[in-house]
């Protein structure tokens, strides 16, 4: 099977500090990838290089065979490579429905004059975007929020918001960065449960998340960075057995 995530070198320096250092990974479809490791390990970082928000100082980025190298992240969204971010990127002052409509919609915009002319078939095309943006909705459970302000949700609920809009790019690689931080436990559980469910119908899911329980329950590879470097990768009982990885992240407790 063709690698549908296949990173190679891959590189990323600020000056003279080396933020991802020679990072390789090959993957081929679906499952869920927990990428775990201390504050300024360069998980986030090195989301950002895959989702074309910081370029590359070396090595290359492929998805489903297309060179996502120094693409930039407005086509690599497109080939397919969508995430959440570290800090809540909900637009607030939109519903719920319209954030979740916003990345099919834009492109039907941009592709054709018919919605500056109000023609038929562009209306089609949103009355498509929209019935798509409701069964997302439904997926992540939040269908009777569709008409609120997602600005006027609690922080939880905001989160599947954002987890939906990321869906609505059809994703072949979702990235998601902390997407448990601040959630109670109940909260979190469905979270996971969601991810997995995402996970099985062949998206491969790249989590960085600091509740390493969570991670070891969901995945079915972890990664464990360190100032930039891959320490460990394998199963979750492989990585949790490392001793490495047991004294410089986990604690003898694990």
């Amino acid at each position: 099977m063709t690698a549908v995530v296949d990173v190679a070198g891959a590189t990323v320096r600020y000056g003279g500090v080396t933020a991802v250092d020679d990072f390789t990974l090959s993957h081929s479809g679906g499952g869920v990838i927990g990428l775990i490791g201390p504050n300024g390990a360069g998980k986030t970082t090195l989301l950002n290089a895959l989702s074309g928000v910081v370029p590359l100082t070396s090595g290359t980025v492929r998805v489903n065979g297309h060179d996502l190298t120094g693409a930039g992240p407005v086509r690599t969204a497109r080939a397919g490579v969508t995430r959440t971010f570290q800090n809540l990127q909900v637009f607030g002052s939109l519903t719920v429905l319209q954030n979740v409509m916003l990345p099919r919609t834009g492109r039907s915009m941009r592709r054709s004059l018919g919605h500056v002319l109000g023609l038929p078939a562009p209306r089609r095309g949103i009355a498509a975007h929209r019935r798509a943006a409701l069964g997302l909705l439904e997926r992540v459970g939040m269908s009777p929020y569709a008409h609120r302000a997602a600005g006027s949700l609690a922080y939880g609920l905001q989160r599947r918001v954002e987890i939906a809009r990321a869906l609505a790019g059809d994703p072949a690689v979702l990235l998601l960065d902390e997407p448990l931080a601040g959630l109670a436990r109940a909260e979190s559980t469905g979270l996971t449960r969601l991810f997995a469910e995402i996970a099985a119908e062949g998206v491969t899911v790249l989590l960085v998340e600091h509740d390493v329980a969570a991670v070891f329950a969901v995945s079915d590879r972890v990664l464990v960075l360190d100032r930039g470097r891959l320490l460990a990768d394998g199963t979750p009982e492989h990585v949790a057995a490392d001793p490495a990885v047991r004294t410089a992240y986990l604690g003898d407790e694990l």
